[in-house]
Formats: C-alpha cells, sequence, structure tokens
C-alpha cells in the first residue's frame, strides 16, 4: 500500500541537499500524533520497521546553488502494513503543517493534499526505478575487530546481502518463509550517493534493477522497500 503526499514550500530559502533524516522524523511525529502506542511501539521494535519513503520528486526546481528550491513538491509513503499507513495518514491529514531543517536554518512546508495510489499486480520478473536510493552494507573482519563498510552493485556482495535482507524481512514481516533458490537481481543502471543519517555518510546507489522471484517477495520489496535502513528513507522503489 502506498501513497503520495504532495507538499507546498513556504519558506523562502532553499532546503538543504541532506533532508532524509528529517523528513524520517517528521514522519514518525505523524505516527504519534494519530497513534502514539503503535508509534512508541514501532520505535521500539528491535526488528526490522516495515515501510520506506522516497526522495522529494520537485516539481519546480528553482536554480539555486545553497540547496534545494521550490515551490512545489511530493514523496512516496509506502507499507505493506495496513495499520502503519492508515496512521500516517491519519497523523499528517491531521497535523499537515512541518518542517525539516533547524532553528538556524528552518524550512517550513506544508502538506496540501494525500493521495492513495492503486494496488499493482505482480509477476515473478519486474523491473524497477529507484525514488531513493538502496542501501546495503556488509561487516569485514579487520585484525581483531569488524568493521561495516557499505556496498555499491559492482561488489558481489551487494547482490548477496541484498537477497539475504530481503528474504529475512519478508519472513519476519509475514511469518512464512519462501524458498530461496528462486532468486535473481540484475542492476542496469546505476548512480552513486552518500547521504548523510544523523551525522554519519552513508554510500548508497540510485539504479534501475530487475528482480526475479517470487511475485509474493516481489511485492514485498515495492510496498517495504529494498535493501537496509528503508525506514530512514532508502530503497523506495517504482516498477517501470
Amino acid at each position: 500500500m502506498r501513497f503520495k503526499v504532495n507538499i507546498r514550500k513556504i519558506s523562502p530559502d532553499p532546503l538543504h541537499y541532506d533532508y532524509q533524516y528529517g523528513l524520517a522524523s517528521v514522519l514518525y511525529k505523524r505516527l504519534a500524533i494519530a497513534n502514539e502506542t503503535f508509534a512508541n511501539e514501532l520505535h521500539s521494535h528491535k526488528g526490522f520497521k516495515h515501510y520506506t519513503f522516497s526522495n522529494l520528486s520537485i516539481e519546480d526546481r528553482i536554480p539555486d546553488r545553497n540547496g534545494l528550491n521550490f515551490h512545489k513538491s511530493n514523496f512516496i509513503i509506502s507499507s505493506p502494513d495496513a495499520e502503519f499507513i492508515k496512521n500516517f495518514a491519519k497523523g499528517i491529514i491531521s497535523s499537515p503543517d512541518f518542517y525539516l531543517g533547524n532553528k538556524d536554518r528552518r524550512i517550513d512546508f506544508i502538506v496540501e493534499s494525500v493521495e492513495m495510489l492503486p494496488k499493482i499486480s505482480f509477476t515473478d520478473c519486474c523491473t524497477f526505478r529507484t525514488l531513493s536510493p538502496v542501501y546495503i552494507k556488509t561487516q569485514e573482519k579487520v585484525g581483531d575487530k569488524f568493521t561495516e563498510e557499505d556496498l555499491y552493485p559492482m561488489n558481489s556482495k551487494f547482490y548477496e546481502n541484498l537477497k539475504d535482507n530481503l528474504f529475512d524481512r519478508y519472513q519476519e514481516f509475514s511469518g512464512q518463509k519462501i524458498d530461496s533458490g528462486f532468486f535473481e537481481a540484475k542492476v542496469t543502471d546505476f548512480k552513486k550517493k552518500r547521504v548523510t543519517i544523523n551525522n554519519s555518510y552513508r554510500r548508497c546507489s540510485l539504479m534501475d534493477i530487475t528482480l526475479k522471484a517470487d511475485p509474493r517477495l516481489i511485492e514485498f520489496a515495492y510496498d517495504a522497500g529494498l535493501g537496509e535502513k528503508t525506514a530512514m528513507g532508502f530503497g523506495c522503489m517504482d516498477i517501470m
């Protein structure tokens, strides 16, 4: 399930490029407005968070070297969890004004409308274009310690970890296990990105990707996002 949130920027100043973490905080606050118990349970949950959201899609970009300047924009929020979708929609409709940034550079917005998007029927082979970058990491042992390494699609470990992450998340959400023998991911084009999340950099990729798998798994990837840290706005995709 997913819907599009249409927003208008009220502040005249440009928005800083690193807005992803701030937008994730806004979404959580809107959940808490609608259902504080649900939001707290989601926040404290030690497993995966089964939702994602896209980057801002800017409708009328105004050239500005200091950031993103525009009047109107939209973003997609998506989840296989109907209760999440219901609570978020309720929260953002009841409190449509929000801001990104901080007190030194606060950029105000207002939600103008919310559109529920139609449900899609999936086959066992679909090609997607990412609406926010996919993030995959691995752990490497250096001496006696393990360090994290962010992966790009030119690394074969990227595909192995992408697969494992998707199967694990689906099983946690659905309680069902799908045979992992039938799965293939092929990236045909990608662009490296670096996103700041809570004062740390994440190396990630925008891409076109073809998935061959059980249709239930492909639908879950579309609804919940692909890769890690989807609740931070990674891995949102649209079908091509």
